[in-house]
């Protein structure tokens, strides 16, 4: 089972995804997006990819102390530290699914999905080795001490858990493998979809026939003045 690094969680983690808009048009990047995001679903994962490739450039940043600074081996260390940020897979998930900026920024401006995921069974379904960790959101980079980090793992997940104050909108939560790539799940994890507002009906129906198999429901949305809310509901 998979570890989580905090006293209070949610029933309900989401996915934001670009499920490829091109694919209405025929481009190879629309399909090749397309068909990598059904196959998570169909497939039972989630793709954890390395931190350099996530949108903000001040991921990964921290503040080492005096104490470190200091250390013998102090290169050593930091090197280590860089090695093991790099080695690492993410996937990020938020505690919302109605979010405007999210759809905006990381579901294709409301042409993609955002798959709803029960937590429990997320936690329950995965390796140990992997956990789950609640963004921290401040105005200083995380302060990286000698104590209270058993390996460079854990030292590395905590920088990468640590963003400034302007993501707090996110309500991020990371998912945090020892390798980039796939991370399997339980079959059950997924409960839903979300399908953004701008998704065209032939990419709807196209996803409908996908999931058919799988126990889940599919929820078109649309705008009700500045608040995103469900248009209809389909059952697989």
């Amino acid at each position: 089972m998979a570890t989580i690094e905090t006293f209070a969680r949610p029933t309900w983690l989401y996915r934001y995804r670009s499920i490829g808009s091109g694919l209405l048009n025929g481009t190879p990047a629309g399909e090749k997006k397309f068909t990598e995001e059904m196959d998570a679903i169909l497939n039972g994962y989630v793709w954890c990819a390395r931190y350099k490739s996530m949108n903000d450039p001040m991921e990964g940043l921290y503040k080492a102390s005096s104490k470190v600074k200091k250390h013998a081996q102090y290169n050593d260390f930091i090197k280590s530290l860089r090695n093991e940020k790099l080695t690492l897979g993410i996937a990020s998930f938020s505690e919302t699914w109605n979010n405007e900026l999210m759809w905006a920024h990381y579901a294709d401006a409301f042409q993609g999905m955002c798959i709803c995921y029960s937590m429990p069974a997320l936690l329950s379904g995965m390796p140990e080795e992997n956990s789950f960790a609640r963004i921290a959101y401040g105005n200083k980079p995380y302060y990286l001490a000698l104590t209270g980090m058993k390996n460079d793992f854990e030292r590395s997940r905590a920088v990468l858990s640590t963003k400034h104050l302007s993501w707090a909108y996110e309500r991020e939560w990371r998912l945090f493998s020892p390798t980039v790539g796939k991370a399997p799940h339980a079959p059950n994890a997924i409960k839903s979809i979300y399908l953004g507002a701008r998704v065209s009906k032939k990419l709807r129906d196209t996803l409908l026939e996908m999931v058919k198999p799988f126990d889940l429901r599919v929820h078109t949305t649309e705008a009700d003045g500045y608040n995103i809310v469900k248009k209809r509901t389909y059952e697989a």
